[in-house]
């Protein structure tokens, strides 16, 4: 067994010393507990709390998404995806992290965007946690920002609205499992009425 000693020749020395160590212990007990702030407020594995979460953002919407789709986020992002990444990274999100994982996109109709109608908000889920989202107004001359509420009336010369025919991400889509599980009740029904 070999022991070193070290023989500190100051008081400031060790008063040095000291400081550095809780300066360090502070700053990963600061960037501990941000990670898990973080990630309890993106938690989202059920209709419960993406409602929630909706809710805290002012939006009205149903009482369940209207669409799920599955879709798979590509390996390489072309002008759209980036220029959509780019409305996520002003979010605080990042699509990048998430490149060949499959997403489920939430899709739900608001009903409380002051003058405009057919606007739909999208939640990106990924293994229960929200990865990103956008609202947007689904006519043609339509627009897309953020998931918070604008603070006035959404006009398209915001420099955070975009058009939704450029920025839309062009995915191949599956409806999700719960849609599947729905569709599939449905047929059960239906033939066990016929019989």
């Amino acid at each position: 067994m070999f022991i070193k000693t070290v023989k500190i020749k100051s008081f400031w020395a060790a008063v040095t010393v000291l400081a550095i160590v809780v300066v360090a212990a502070a700053a990963v007990l600061f960037a501990f507990k941000h990670a898990q702030e973080k990630t309890a407020a993106y938690r989202m594995t059920n209709e419960t709390q993406r409602q929630q979460f909706i809710k805290d953002l002012g939006w009205k919407v149903s009482d369940e998404y209207d669409t799920c789709r599955i879709v798979i986020i590509p390996e390489e992002f072309d002008e759209v995806y980036k220029n959509y990444n780019d409305l996520q990274k002003q979010q605080g999100f990042d699509l990048t992290e998430y490149k060949g994982r499959t997403v489920e996109i939430y899709s739900y109709p608001v009903y409380n965007y002051e003058g405009e109608q057919n606007v739909m908000m999208n939640l990106m889920i990924c293994d229960g946690m929200l990865i990103g989202g956008d609202v947007c107004c689904t006519e043609l001359d339509g627009f897309m920002h953020g998931l918070k509420k604008p603070q006035t009336n959404v006009t398209t010369t915001d420099s955070a609205v975009t058009d939704v025919t450029e920025s839309t991400p062009d995915v191949t889509t599956t409806p999700c499992a719960d849609d599947a599980l729905a569709e599939q009740s449905t047929t059960t029904d239906e033939s066990s009425q016929a019989a």
